[in-house]
C-alpha cells in the first residue's frame, strides 16, 4: 500500500499521484503512520471513536470542514476525519462500519412517523423565504408612506 504524506491516504501499490489529493508525496505505508479511516458528522465520529476505543485501537479525530464558507457539498463545518495507525486498518474499519450500521439504524424514522427527512427543515426554510418577502414589502411601502408624508409637509 502507497501512503500519502499530505492527506493521509492509503492507495494501492503503483500509482505516480495520490487518487485523492493528486500530491506525487507517496511512499510505501509503514508502522506507525496514521492513516484516513472515514470521515463522519460529529456525532457519528464520536460513536466510531468510542468503539474503536472499546477495541483497543488507537484514533485520532481532526475536523474535516472549516468554519467558513467552502466550495465542498459534501462538507460540513462539523465533520471529522478519523485516522487510526496504519497497521490497525483492516480491524479498525470493520468495527467503524459495525459503529456506523448502529449510527444509521439509531436514525431510521419510526413506524408511523414522518419518514421524509427533512420536511420540518423544508418548512422552516419556506416560511423564512416568506417572512424576509414580507419584512422587504414593509420596509417599500414604509418608505414610500415617509416620502409622500415629507411631501406633503414640504408641500411639493
Amino acid at each position: 500500500m502507497q501512503y500519502c504524506m499530505k492527506c493521509r491516504h492509503l492507495s494501492e501499490d503503483g500509482p505516480v499521484k495520490c487518487p485523492n489529493c493528486k500530491s506525487r508525496k507517496l511512499r510505501p505505508a509503514g508502522e506507525g503512520d496514521m492513516v484516513f479511516l472515514c470521515k463522519a458528522d460529529m456525532y457519528a465520529a464520536g460513536r466510531i471513536n468510542e468503539a474503536l476505543m472499546g477495541a483497543g485501537i488507537q484514533c485520532r479525530l481532526e475536523n474535516a470542514g472549516s468554519a467558513y464558507f467552502n466550495f465542498d457539498s459534501e462538507t460540513s463545518p462539523t465533520d471529522q476525519n478519523i485516522f487510526v495507525p496504519y497497521e490497525t486498518v483492516d480491524r479498525a474499519e470493520e468495527t467503524a462500519a459495525r459503529a456506523m450500521r448502529e449510527v444509521e439504524s439509531e436514525r431510521e424514522p419510526e413506524e408511523g412517523g414522518d419518514d421524509r427527512p427533512g420536511m420540518k427543515r423544508i418548512v422552516g426554510e419556506v416560511l423564512s423565504v416568506l417572512a424576509f418577502l414580507v419584512l422587504i414589502m414593509l420596509a417599500v411601502y414604509g418608505a414610500d408612506g415617509l416620502a409622500n408624508w415629507l411631501k406633503g409637509l414640504v408641500g411639493m
